[in-house]
């Protein structure tokens, strides 16, 4: 049998996305920590490029895919899970702020190690955005104008959020990143738009690769984020018991994490039974994107 090359693993590990904020003017979601060794692509944060990983066949490295954060009425939105590939790990993303004249003065609930959600507004206080971890990025503060009550994007991999006001970006959420790891480029874990009212930014956008947008005036809920890209969930314009016509009007849920890998076609991985995952063969790499995980336990084990 011919000796197969090296267990070259190229990885993308993104953490689950933060939910909005699902007050008043709430801040919008932070993305999950984006951390990759593909191709010399950037990693969240500004970082560059991870180093390369030879694994070893027979042993068994851990997967966990993140949970998004759930978005909740009247209050701040729920943080990011954390993604793992062995020992490349990638928290999740902090929810947005509320309103800011509330008791939690419409901070962020803050980063998990992701990106920053973003603050809430009002039209006296401005809610401060998370600080984020080492591979994202701020989110951005809540306005406090007196008019323009307009909450602070999430940060995304790419760029802090933005500052809540009537600007055309005021309180969108800061920008994904690209990868090529699959083959294609696909952009994943932007920030979540906040929510705005009276003279905020009309349309708060999300930052890219599936984020969910933020909403204006008429208390809405909030925007999800498309699962598996790690971003954050767009914020609300207001809570339920005012929104017309009854219904959720919630911060949007933050997009679940994911793991991808790449490898040589020569080996065969073989995963535990709680992992959800979907393969194909890229030129001469295998690359399999798990999209799940049943819980902390799961791993992958590769063979040639």
């Amino acid at each position: 049998k011919e000796a197969a090359p090296p267990l070259s693993l190229s990885y993308l590990v993104i953490g689950g996305g933060g939910a909005g904020g699902g007050d008043f003017r709430s801040g919008g979601g932070g993305a999950g920590a984006y951390r990759t060794n593909w191709n010399n692509e950037s990693q969240g944060g500004g970082q560059a490029s991870g180093s390369t990983k030879v694994g070893t066949a027979g042993i068994a490295y851990s997967i966990v895919v993140g949970a998004g954060g759930v978005g909740s009425d009247s209050n701040v939105g729920g943080n990011g899970g954390q993604s793992k590939f062995d020992d490349i790990i990638s928290d999740g993303g902090g929810g947005g702020g509320e309103y800011a004249s509330d008791s939690d003065g419409g901070n962020s609930s803050g980063s998990t190690g992701g990106s920053g959600g973003g603050g809430g507004g009002y039209d006296s206080d401005s809610g401060e955005g998370g600080s984020s971890g080492t591979y994202g990025y701020d989110g951005g503060n809540g306005d406090a104008t007196g008019s323009q009550q307009c909450g602070g994007g999430g940060g995304g991999a790419a760029s802090a959020g933005v500052n809540g006001s009537s600007a055309g970006t005021g309180g969108d959420g800061g920008t994904s990143l690209v990868s090529t790891i699959t083959g294609s480029s696909v952009a994943r874990a932007g920030g979540g738009g906040a929510g705005a009212y009276s003279g905020g930014n009309n349309a708060p956008e999300g930052g890219g690769g599936g984020a969910g947008a933020g909403v204006y005036g008429a208390y809405y809920a909030g925007n999800d984020a498309t699962a598996n890209t790690g971003s954050g969930g767009g914020g609300s314009s207001g809570p339920s018991q005012y929104h017309i016509g009854g219904g959720n009007a919630g911060g949007g849920d933050g997009g679940s994490g994911v793991v991808i890998l790449r490898y040589p076609s020569e080996y065969t991985a073989t995963y535990t039974s709680g992992v959800t995952k979907t393969s194909s063969t890229v030129g001469t790499d295998k690359v399999d994107i798990i999209t799940a995980t049943s819980n902390s336990s799961q791993t992958v084990t590769f063979s040639d």
